[in-house]
């Protein structure tokens, strides 16, 4: 199976907890639906449990919700011959992917309702894609946020700092050189 690059956080305190191969098939045998292959591997490893973006995984849940989402898609007039999997609800947000796209990394889409004025009475529901260009992209964008920046992060970003050193200290002597001109006017 193609291996996605998730950043997987290993906190003691909140485990990942995947589902095995069988608990996947049932599920996909249920719902009717191919799951995306980066999906597929998102839920081996933190499929029961997820220290970033819990999913739904109940069959009977995720029809309940794929149905809610597929009428507010076609009161929106969106999406309305494509194939959608909706993996979650979060208050009036629903996460789905567009399986028409047939991605191996497929695109998380967010429909919620925005609000579209400054009083706060007046919303509409968008859909926007989720952070990132990915499903991949977007669950690392949550554990950098969540979690901070890697150590391979850190060391990609040397280059930066090796140029931005010698620009700093440049400014620091010129700074200093300024501040002792201005003395040296000054006492005069």
């Amino acid at each position: 199976m193609e291996k996605f690059n998730f950043r997987f956080v290993d906190d003691p305190k909140n485990q990942n907890v995947g589902l095995t191969f069988e608990e996947i098939d049932a599920l996909k045998e249920k719902m009717g639906l191919r799951f995306p292959k980066a999906y597929i591997d998102y839920l081996l490893n933190a499929g029961k449990n997820s220290n970033l973006f819990n999913v739904e995984t109940n069959s009977n849940e995720l029809q309940k919700i794929q149905k809610e989402l597929r009428l507010e898609l076609n009161l929106l007039n969106v999406f309305q011959n494509e194939e959608i999997l909706c993996i979650k609800k979060n208050f009036e947000a629903y996460y789905f992917f567009n399986l028409s796209e047939n991605k191996g990394k497929p695109t998380l889409y967010i429909l919620s309702e925005i609000c579209i004025n400054e009083n706060w009475n007046a919303f509409q529901k968008r859909i926007t894609k989720g952070e990132g260009e990915d499903f991949v992209t977007f669950i690392n964008r949550l554990a950098e946020r969540e979690y901070g920046i890697t150590i391979t992060q850190h060391l990609k970003n040397i280059p930066l700092h090796i140029i931005a050193l010698p620009i700093a200290i440049v400014f620091i002597v010129v700074a200093g050189v300024m501040i002792l001109i201005e003395k040296i006017w000054g006492e005069n």
